[in-house]
């Protein structure tokens, strides 16, 4: 937000100095992106009459202008303006006058006629760049009047502030003064009184046919408006500065309201609602058409506000083209909602954040909703004129919209936070001078936080909000004198078994990554479809709004980065923490340990002797199996072809340990591949290892000093049938013997009708005691093939 010094003192005005007022409103917890000083010098520039205007040459523009400056002689000014005629005051800049851009006033000729000065347009006194017509000023003006004392411009600065989620507050002109106020021990801001009276009966019903959102809505009509007359000078220069200003007379009274109290109203021409509002989900598929002709489908997450026929708007003032007001539009609707954030972050996951979807997402004050409507009705009839309609009002859920904590603050765990004493009369007054609701007792408070401030949930919040006030550098520097603890919890993060596999990965080429726990979340839907997905209340930013699902966003944002910077050929790994909805745990929240995976591009580096080719699954299965052999035994999991959504269908699996699924692997499917901008050749895996954590390492085992001896077998069989289930049939034969089993060969051809598969397969047998015999191991392994014909009717080849 943008705004300038003298609006801010209009409400509060300490006898400190600019830069001690900038300091406080840091000191207040809200960050000064920028500075800049305005200093208007506006020597020579004098309110002037024309006297005579003539047009010389009908085809050309030039006007040659007698111009009465209260000089003794007449100024002759050559000018332009599609707006210059007889008898109307200007803004002149006389010779020797400097404009704001640096260039000085002079004599000189323009089309061989003589010009003594220039009429000045507020563009030329750097002021409201939209605006090249020359000034036309009211008749009661004097002739002469210095322009620094007509249009009161003064010494000023400009400041632009950055507000964290958690502070709405730093978001408008009457909660920065609020703050400003406390610092300074001044009386509370109290805001003036600005009802007008009804004159017509006229009002739209509203009704709203959804349960589950929270929704707070005011409406009023105003009949009779003008919309075709111009901003006042007040309201455009402190708009100037806040570089919000427009020609739009409707849109420039929202923009004022919005930053000096921080509350987003909308207005639609009330001639085209048909009869009702309505509050409602959208039908999957509908649609809204805006003024720029762009088309939003919707879904059925998204709340509406329509009538008997149409959508009107959604939530952040997006509102349907034939509903935006013109300069012809004579009767208005004025409108004043409040939803839940969850209603907002749907809206976000369809299109991009706006000006008004920010406050919203920070956080409205529900208590000014009222005050608001009644002051955007004052300043529209004072500037446009029109006849009022009552107030109409809709609330659903509205406790969940507005701040009702009660909240237990010790003076003992104050005093212990900061390691000093502060006065409990200290604490009170600051309370107080925040506008907290406050229920004294002798050891504690009962304080109750102001309807601005949502983020006050806890002690440690009212704790951190009166030192903001009370001010750091009060407190007393001390060492900590405290025994430091680590927390067990988090022991899966440096686990011997998370180390291994690190290392493994590592030697294998991979990078290990570190990724933000939250994210996008139309990423993760793209990803992680049809997934019930955590929230955050006060965001940083749209992207970062979301709890993971999953590692998988994390590590293909890193791969497009990387790709985008010209990297060829990528494997990163990434072990951390994902989140999901859960009941039974505590908060209704599971976390679980993850490790995750992705290989992208090339296999190696351009080299002169091998041919260069792209990863395909095979190279993570088999690093994949690599890392699981070390982690649990070769023998203990499985990995099953079957369809995942966010991988391709025909290249993707689940991992099984013990007959339990703990992961997955595959290509990533070929939309999101797309919309990602990554290789075709980008490959993932996921593993849960809160199961495999537990598991007990396998011992090892003396090798044995007897021999080993090897069979071979070919065996034809239906091609339905996966490899796996006949190497578990055959281990399980063998469960108590040491064999190695192993495919070797696959081959098909059309003598089997393209409807079976030859498998060739070795059997290593081996004895810890004593020498195999010949016929021990033949007869060992033709029991083997029996069950297999009995079970997969499998044919020996010769």
């Amino acid at each position: 937000m943008k705004f300038n010094e003298n609006w801010l003192r209009e409400w509060i005005n300490p006898k400190i100095t600019s830069v001690s007022l900038r300091n406080q409103i840091v000191e207040s917890g809200i960050e000064i992106e920028s500075i800049h000083e305005f200093n208007p010098i506006f020597d020579g520039f004098l309110v002037g009459k024309i006297v005579e205007c003539i047009n010389p040459c009908k085809g050309n523009n030039l006007k040659i202008l007698k111009v009465d400056v209260g000089y003794k002689k007449l100024l002759n000014i050559v000018c332009g303006a599609s707006n210059c005629r007889n008898n109307i005051k200007v803004v002149v800049a006389t010779i020797d006058s400097i404009l704001p851009n640096g260039s000085k006033i002079k004599i000189k000729k323009i089309k061989e006629k003589l010009s003594e000065g220039m009429i000045c347009s507020f563009f030329e006194l750097g002021l409201f760049n939209f605006c090249k017509d020359i000034i036309e000023l009211p008749e009661d003006i004097p002739i002469g009047k210095k322009i620094n004392d007509l249009f009161l411009l003064k010494k000023d600065t400009f400041i632009k502030v950055a507000v964290t989620p958690n502070r709405p507050d730093g978001l408008s002109i009457l909660g920065i003064a609020r703050n400003i106020a406390a610092i300074n021990n001044l009386k509370k801001i109290r805001l003036k009184k600005r009802i007008l009276p009804t004159t017509i009966e006229d009002q739209f019903p509203i009704t709203i046919n959804t349960e589950k959102q929270s929704v707070n809505y005011f409406g009023r009509i105003i009949q009779n408006v003008n919309l075709n007359v111009d901003t006042p000078f007040w309201m455009k220069k402190k708009l100037f500065f806040c570089d919000l200003l427009s020609d739009n007379i409707i849109e420039n009274i929202l923009n004022y309201i919005l930053i000096e109290i921080g509350q987003p109203l909308n207005i639609l021409n009330a001639d085209k609602i048909d009869d009702v509002i309505e509050i409602r989900m959208a039908i999957k598929k509908e649609f809204l058409i805006l003024k720029n002709d762009t088309r939003i489908v919707l879904d059925k997450d998204i709340l509406v506000f329509s009538d008997k026929t149409k959508i009107l708007f959604i939530p952040g003032n997006i509102n349907n083209s034939d509903l935006e007001p013109n300069k012809n539009t004579k009767n208005i609707f004025l409108t004043s909602y409040l939803v839940d954030k969850k209603s907002i972050l749907n809206i976000l996951k369809k299109i991009d954040s706006n000006n008004i979807l920010d406050y919203y997402s920070h956080g409205v004050d529900a208590s000014l909703q009222k005050y608001a409507i009644e002051y955007a009705t004052y300043l529209i009839v004072k500037i446009c004129g029109g006849k009022i309609g009552p107030i109409n009002t809709k609330k659903s859920n509205f406790n969940s919209l507005s701040c009702s904590n009660k909240i237990k603050l010790h003076h003992q765990n104050f005093n212990k936070c900061i390691d000093s004493f502060v006065d409990s009369s200290i604490i009170s007054n600051i309370l107080l001078c925040l506008e907290y609701k406050v229920n004294f007792h002798k050891k504690y408070w009962y304080v109750f936080p102001p309807s601005w401030r949502f983020d006050i949930l806890i002690e440690e919040d009212v704790i951190g909000d009166i030192l903001r006030i009370y001010n750091y550098n009060n407190i007393p520097l001390t060492p900590l004198k405290q025994n430091y603890y680590f927390n067990s919890k988090n022991k899966d993060l440096k686990s011997p078994l998370l180390d291994e596999a690190a290392v493994l990965l590592i030697n294998r080429g991979y990078y290990e990554i570190i990724t933000y726990s939250f994210i996008n979340p139309s990423l993760q839907d793209d990803i992680i479809p049809n997934n019930n997905q955590i929230l955050i209340s006060n965001p940083i930013s749209k992207d970062f709004s979301s709890m993971r699902l999953s590692l998988w966003p994390g590590l293909l944002k890193t791969v497009s980065y990387n790709k985008n910077r010209q990297q060829e050929s990528m494997r990163f790994f990434e072990r951390g923490l994902c989140f999901s909805i859960d009941e039974s745990q505590i908060l209704g929240i599971r976390q679980e340990m993850f490790l995750g995976g992705v290989i992208s591009g090339f296999y190696s580096k351009e080299n002169w002797f091998s041919v260069r080719r792209k990863v395909d699954f095979y190279d993570l299965k088999g690093d994949l199996e690599s890392l699981l052999e070390v982690i649990c035994g070769l023998n203990k999991f499985e990995i099953r072809h079957q369809n995942i959504l966010g991988l391709h269908p025909e290249q993707s699996a689940k991992i099984y340990l013990d007959n339990k699924y703990i992961g997955s692997l595959g290509k990533i499917h070929p939309k999101i591949e797309k919309k990602l901008n990554l290789y075709n050749s980008t490959f993932l895996f996921e593993l849960s290892l809160n199961y495999i954590s537990k598991l007990k390492f396998y011992n090892t085992e003396e090798i044995s000093k007897y021999p080993t001896s090897r069979r071979d077998i070919a065996i034809l069989v239906s091609k339905d049938i996966p490899f796996l289930d006949i190497i578990t049939v055959c281990k399980d034969f063998f469960v108590n013997k040491k064999v190695e089993i192993n495919l070797f060969d696959v081959y098909s051809c059309k003598e089997f009708d393209n409807r079976k598969k030859s498998l060739g397969i070795s059997f290593v047998f081996q004895n810890f005691k004593k020498n195999l015999k010949e016929n021990e191991v033949n007869l060992m392994l033709h029991d083997c093939i029996k069950i297999l014909k009995k079970k997969f009717q499998v044919v020996l080849r010769k």
